[in-house]
């Protein structure tokens, strides 16, 4: 979920106390029965799965070989070499003194030895030496980047099918009270006590909750598949937001300190801001191609003739020297590349300042969502407390025949979703936490034990709809 919010070692221990904290082994990534599905497996699944992770991956991989590649260009570089030529050679006239001469052969030559150079003064290759730790640094912070990402959408599937089946419970609690109070009313029509007019009224109470459980049921539906596709198999429970569970504090409670913190340790902008020295130290190294270059270089060669003008010969050449070059006119090619260089670094300020302000609106949003949520729950507590004991005078005045049972539904109705509203603002507010610690580049893997920590197994009498049956009913789940 987002400095390194999981940094490249810290990721490792997250991942080792996630494995900790399960008390169920894994199955297999391919696997599509996965069981009882805890919030920390989830995470190490859908990272196993995760394509974006694997391409970050391979991308440090890479940045790791050419950063290899670039320092051995600072060490001595030996080859060896070899030739055969059949050769056919002509003189006619003066060769080396001897006068009119006619002479024609046709021969084996051969070659081969041993080459040394070893850089003296090479400031192109030091330059291409910084820009890959660079690039090696930028890479490995877009991988953090990318965890936090596959953390944080884990976490909201997961937070998506507590939600769906939050309402659904709520649901099923307004179904069942609405039934057992048209048992009550039936008995009651049939003994004369209440008009035809509260049967029907009832009913189609009980018909409206009938149709808002269906509703509810395929949303968690929905959002069982959702999960199910981030974690690469079906499940059958979830761990889920216990009423009684304390929340964890917004701490800090204030705006400028989160921001002041993301401005540090968000690994988006820590990737951005490589991006600007990486540009820089390319508009270095594209002016680097003007200075001059000095090697040390070195043959030790033997060459073998097995005839030509001059006879047959075997000779031996042996050299060690400096070897100073410097470009004079290339055509315009360094200043172009120059130029593209300095534009390039022009585009990584304008993608770095584009990038604080991202993480600036990110920060803010999650933080505002959060704070809100914390100051919510208290609110809709008082809430479900009032529409409680609205619901029993309501109950009340309807068998003493002040309240009539339009009034009775209303507050049947009122009641559940005041406590539905409760349980999903306190999932909010858990989300929000998560979002805010990812946004800021703080989220570590205490934080991810302690969300799995908050979320338990639920009791019986929680409602979780088997799995889809995909081969007999399509996307319908199994009654």
């Amino acid at each position: 979920m987002g400095h390194r919010v999981l940094l490249s070692s810290s990721m490792k221990r997250l991942l080792l106390m996630i494995c900790l904290c399960q008390t169920a082994p894994l199955v297999a990534a391919d696997s599509s029965a996965l069981g009882d599905l805890r919030f920390g497996a989830a995470y190490v699944r859908a990272r196993s799965l995760s394509p974006d992770l694997q391409v970050a991956s391979a991308a440090v991989s890479v940045a790791r070989s050419a950063e290899q590649t670039a320092r051995s260009a600072e060490f001595p570089q030996i080859g060896i070499r070899g030739e055969y030529d059949w050769a056919h050679q002509k003189v006619e006239g003066d060769y080396f003194g001897v006068v009119d001469i006619d002479r024609s052969d046709t021969f084996n030559r051969y070659a081969y030895g041993l080459g040394l150079t070893q850089a003296l003064y090479r400031p192109d290759l030091f330059r291409t030496v910084d820009l890959a730790k660079i690039n090696v640094s930028a890479a490995e912070l877009s991988m953090d980047s990318a965890e936090a990402k596959i953390a944080l959408q884990l976490a909201r599937d997961y937070f998506a099918v507590i939600d769906a089946l939050e309402v659904l419970r709520g649901q099923y609690a307004q179904l069942s009270a609405t039934i057992e109070q048209q048992r009550q009313i039936e008995d009651r029509f049939s003994s004369g006590l209440v008009k035809e007019s509260d049967v029907a009224l009832v009913r189609a109470a009980r018909a409206s909750a009938e149709a808002d459980k269906i509703d509810a049921e395929d949303a968690v539906q929905a959002a069982r598949m959702k999960l199910a596709l981030t974690v690469g198999g079906d499940f059958k429970r979830i761990g889920v937001l216990q009423p009684q569970t304390p929340l964890p504090p917004l701490n800090p409670g204030d705006l400028p300190s989160w921001l002041k913190t993301a401005l540090e340790k968000q690994p988006a902008l820590a990737a951005a801001r490589a991006a600007v020295e990486a540009s820089r130290v390319g508009i270095e190294l594209s002016k680097s191609r003007r200075l001059p270059k000095v090697n040390i270089v070195g043959t030790h060669a033997w060459f073998d003739a097995d005839g030509g003008i001059s006879g047959a010969r075997t000779d031996l050449d042996q050299r060690i020297g400096v070897e100073v070059s410097m470009p004079l006119f290339t055509s315009g090619a360094i200043s172009a590349d120059v130029n593209r260089a300095e534009a390039q670094l022009m585009q990584s300020e304008a993608k770095l300042s584009s990038a604080e302000l991202q993480v600036k609106t990110e920060v803010q949003r999650a933080w505002m969502s959060a704070a809100s949520s914390q100051r919510q729950i208290d609110a809709r507590r008082r809430a479900v407390e009032a529409a409680i004991q609205s619901e029993s005078s309501t109950r009340v005045g309807l068998e003493v025949g002040t309240e009539t049972t339009a009034d009775w539904l209303q507050s049947v109705r009122r009641r559940y979703e005041a406590e539905r509203d409760l349980a999903r603002e306190r999932l909010a507010y858990l989300g929000s936490i998560i979002q805010l610690k990812a946004a800021a580049g703080v989220l570590n893997r205490e934080d991810m034990a302690r969300t799995e920590l908050l979320l338990k197994f639920p009791e019986p009498g929680w409602p979780q709809p088997p799995a889809t049956d995909t081969s007999a009913t399509g996307s319908r789940p199994l009654r």
